[in-house]
């Protein structure tokens, strides 16, 4: 039985950078030009090559850890990168609120500004999983990224999916599993969250919803013994496809 028939008549309910979408690159660089204040021609040339090398090691290691845009400042900020999940959550609780509001607007303008501008280069930094793009069609997404973005990219990748499906620009996804437990008139239980958080899957079982840890994602390296050591399901893409 493939994933999705396995929660019916529930709903799967898909994270997107990460399980649907490796966007590392990208998300490096609208840090790098939000943090330094560049404009939005910087993201094609120099592009990448225009992020010092230190930024962008910092920037892959701490990726794990990031659940939200405002998660981003933190790899940029930081001298001595994080070891684990509490200490990156000790490291941006020490950024100031303010400082970590005012980046996470000037990530979103920057971002738009380069969708807006420069689409084909920006689109050309989302790998895509073509073999879980045709499951967008009957799933829902929880993303911590903007609706906009999410539709430009799975549409450049033949996929239209619904306004009402995208959950987007969030925190907390637990929120959002509720709101799609109340449309789909199903139990907590038979909503399934797939993420490559360790943090987001054990926070959606703690609310009553169910939840698999996407195995291909972004991953630091004592997650697969939290998942273990939680009973949480580690999927493969063949699993989930069935």
């Amino acid at each position: 039985m493939s994933a999705v028939a396995a929660c019916r008549p529930g709903a799967l309910v898909l994270d997107f950078d990460g399980v649907l979408c490796d966007s590392i690159d990208e998300c490096t660089l609208v840090a790098h030009l939000a943090h330094e204040g560049l404009p939005a021609r910087a993201f094609v040339e120099p592009g990448l090559a225009g992020v010092p090398s230190a930024v962008v090691e910092s920037f892959r290691y701490s990726r794990p850890f990031m659940r939200h845009l405002g998660h981003f400042l933190v790899a940029l900020v930081e001298t001595m990168p994080p070891r684990d999940h509490f200490a990156f959550a000790a490291c941006y609780s020490r950024i100031p609120a303010g400082r970590a509001e005012a980046f996470v607007e000037a990530a979103t303008t920057i971002r738009a500004e380069v969708r807006r501008h420069h689409s084909a280069e920006w689109l050309a930094h989302h790998r895509v999983e073509s073999r879980l793009a045709a499951l967008a069609d009957d799933a829902y997404i929880a993303t911590a990224r903007d609706a906009s973005s999410v539709r430009q990219i799975l549409r450049a990748h033949g996929v239209q999916l619904d306004d009402a499906r995208i959950f987007h620009s969030l925190r907390d996804k637990t929120r959002a599993l509720e709101s799609i437990a109340s449309q789909e008139t199903v139990l907590p239980a038979d909503v399934r969250l797939v993420d490559d958080s360790i943090e987001n899957c054990l926070a959606a079982r703690a609310s009553g919803f169910a939840s698999d840890w996407a195995s291909w994602g972004y991953h630091a390296a004592g997650d697969a013994a939290i998942v273990r050591a939680h009973g949480i399901r580690a999927l493969t893409i063949a699993d989930l496809l069935g």
